[in-house]
């Protein structure tokens, strides 16, 4: 798999690192990171409440954490601590690549409930500099110098969190919208909900709304996380894992049913967002 901005590994790693008291004095440190393929990945007996893992995912993956299970997509971050056992597995059987670290350090606990979420996940753009720095963080030196090696880390360590905080402030925000764009939002995610089926274009959708193209598809994206295009990709595959879970419809049937009138189309685009094809989710769920 192809890594976005900087060139991947030459190949997988997976190490603990050694450390002392004045590496465990430090804001942030690494105690363990790994770019792996595993399909399956568990984490979290071996930790303690100090410990917090981040997970960048360049794959599908599934993760369990008290019982709870989510759905984890190409270029979602899982940051979670490590108190309680936590479990990813793969949705396929072709392993793909996924960057983990598990951090300690004096500010970790502060920072991690700065931008803590119930869920744990956080989407990244694929075009920000999240995947740069998890990257960053695989290619430092931590033998010769162990100690630089791991204040190095620690600068990167606050970038991703600093990172992440702003996500987080993204998703706090679209939860004020003014009664205006809220109102307005809701209408255009209830109007592509009953018409899904049919033909959707963006003139369409803002015109349920009362506002012009440009401004309603920046105000959908800064307050959604994505594009009016890819709301209505995502809810239609979502329809369609429905039909092919509980339905007997060949996957032409599945793909006119949600809309597509292009069946190939429609599977390339399942297997964008799902990392499979229709047939193989079929086969899976």
């Amino acid at each position: 798999m192809n890594l976005l901005k900087k060139a991947s590994p030459v190949s997988y790693t997976q190490f603990t690192l050694t450390t002392d008291n004045m590496i465990e004095s430090l804001p942030f440190y690494l105690k363990e990171i790994g770019y792996i393929n595993d399909r399956k990945f568990s984490k979290g007996n071996a930790n303690n409440y100090s410990d917090y893992l981040m997970l960048y995912s360049l794959c599908h993956l599934h993760f369990t954490k008290n019982a709870n299970k989510f759905p984890i997509a190409q270029n979602e971050i899982v940051v979670s601590a490590c108190n309680t056992p936590l479990s990813f597995v793969q949705t396929r059987r072709k392993k793909a690549d996924y960057i983990y670290i598990i951090i300690g350090g004096k500010h970790a606990q502060l920072f991690y409930n700065l931008i803590r979420t119930n869920n744990c996940l956080y989407r990244a753009n694929p075009n920000g500099n999240l995947l740069d720095l998890f990257l960053g963080l695989l290619k430092i030196d931590y033998k010769s110098n162990p100690l630089m090696g791991q204040m190095e880390a620690g600068m990167i360590i606050h970038q991703l969190f600093f990172s992440l905080y702003k996500i987080s402030r993204d998703v706090l925000a679209a939860k004020n919208l003014f009664p205006a764009q809220e109102t307005a939002i809701n209408t255009a995610i209830s109007y592509i909900e009953k018409n899904y089926k049919n033909d959707l274009d963006i003139d369409a959708i803002c015109s349920s709304v009362g506002f012009s193209k440009y401004y309603f598809c920046k105000m959908f994206k800064d307050h959604t996380g994505v594009t009016i295009h890819q709301y209505v990709t995502e809810y239609r595959i979502n329809q369609a894992k429905n039909l092919l879970s509980y339905s007997k419809l060949s996957i032409t049937a599945v793909a006119n049913s949600v809309g597509y009138k292009n069946t190939l189309t429609f599977t390339r685009n399942f297997e964008k967002i799902q990392h499979m094809t229709p047939s193989e989710y079929r086969k899976y769920y």
